[in-house]
């Protein structure tokens, strides 16, 4: 079967891609999204998101072996080729890659999340910066964190600056959008694992909060960030088990929010494999 060939930057694909790249109304209205590079891709389609479009430039793309992408199983069927035009049209990173996906995926509840004993999971709160949330989720998968609970949303977790930023760890991580209070229940309900202990929330907080290293993150842990300006709301406040803090030194008296979550999180880690 001919693989369809699109050349000019005026078709009507390449025209709903970049709806689908710039406005949110059009992502959710359609369910579709963007992904772009081999790297992202490869992970998309690991995680088994639906595929409406997959767009090769064959003048630049060349295989990733470390994340293949099979365009022999796409032929005829999804795979698109497109001109160099056409693709740098489209494209954050012109003449690079050669790749993009048009795709769908449906968020799990909390309850398919599927978790491992003793759970360390993260819950965010009112985020807006794309780009933090994509290093957040980087930072996340590297850690082998269980879940990412978002409530209360400030940016989509499938704009492509997400996506882009997370190096495609928005596809790794089992995520999933919900209200407060559906988070503080479903974390109250975590399992207890090998440790015995309870579930414990601990949210970053700067007033009257401890240092985190003295908090033991061994057992099911929930760690609870705010957003970038506002920090915490009073809710996670008052349901939160203890307010931990990263102790400064210099003249500010805090971090950008994805690197307090590396701190915390790898911390969690350390506990974990030394005990301590």
């Amino acid at each position: 079967m001919k693989i369809p060939e699109i050349i000019s930057t005026g078709n009507p694909l390449v025209k709903r891609i970049l709806r689908l790249q710039q406005k949110l109304a059009e992502r959710k209205s359609s369910g579709l999204f963007v992904v772009e590079g081999r790297r992202e891709v490869s992970l998309a389609l690991r995680s088994g998101v639906r595929v409406a479009h997959l767009l090769v430039c064959p003048e630049i793309y060349t295989a990733d072996a470390a994340y293949p992408v099979d365009l022999d199983e796409a032929a005829g069927r999804t795979l698109v080729e497109v001109s160099r035009a056409a693709y740098n049209k489209l494209a954050y990173r012109e003449n690079k890659e050669g790749i993009l996906l048009v795709a769908g995926k449906q968020l799990p509840g909390l309850d398919q999340i599927i978790l491992k004993p003793d759970p360390l999971v993260l819950v965010l709160e009112a985020l807006e910066k794309p780009g933090n949330l994509g290093a957040i989720l980087r930072t996340a998968d590297a850690a082998g964190m269980d879940a990412v609970l978002i409530c209360d949303p400030g940016t989509d977790v499938f704009n492509p600056n997400v996506i882009r930023s997370s190096l495609g760890c928005v596809f790794t991580v089992p995520i999933s959008v919900c209200k407060p209070a559906e988070a503080t229940d479903w974390i109250r309900r975590l399992p207890a694992g090998p440790s015995g202990k309870k579930p414990k929330i601990l949210a970053a907080a700067l007033q009257k909060a401890s240092d985190y290293y003295l908090e033991d993150l061994s057992g099911p842990t929930a760690l609870v960030f705010g957003a970038e300006d506002k920090g915490l709301s009073d809710y996670w406040r008052e349901h939160a088990d203890a307010l931990v803090r990263i102790p400064m030194s210099g003249s500010i008296d805090s971090l950008n929010v994805s690197v307090s979550v590396a701190i915390l999180a790898f911390d969690a880690v350390r506990q974990r494999r030394t005990g301590k």
